[in-house]
């Protein structure tokens, strides 16, 4: 991922230095890998737009999940986010969802396998 690149202003209507702004989660049929937008802002008018794109990761009570093992997690388990039920979505000085006001649960917390990769995890269950 690039912090600066010069493209081309939809607005603008020429090539101006753009600053990375954001990730946007990209929508995603069932079973498909999910990707993050890469945004960037123009630095002359602002104009937000989307340039390359990269598999979204998650780091999940600790463990990190990438590309099947979070399309799994998501589709086979429900995983989401939620506003933290701890601090009521403040996040400030929130251990449970280390100060972001979300966490994630599950509506089914339980492993469907040996080779599942939610094995091990102590999973919040949705109420």
């Amino acid at each position: 991922m690039n912090i600066s690149v010069v493209l081309v202003c939809d607005r603008c209507r020429m090539a101006t230095l753009h600053l990375f702004a954001d990730r946007r989660v990209q929508r995603r049929d069932l079973g498909e890998i999910s990707f993050v937008d890469l945004i960037y802002g123009c630095e002359v008018c602002g104009t937000a737009r989307p340039w390359g794109n990269e598999p979204q990761t998650e780091t999940v009570h600790g463990h990190r999940l990438t590309e099947a093992p979070l399309t799994h997690a998501i589709d086979m388990h429900g995983m989401r986010r939620e506003i933290c039920a701890a601090c009521r979505g403040a996040g400030f000085g929130c251990s449970e969802c280390d100060e972001s006001g979300e966490s994630w649960v599950f509506d089914d917390p339980d492993p469907c396998g040996a080779a599942c990769p939610i094995t091990g995890l102590a999973l919040p269950v949705a109420e």
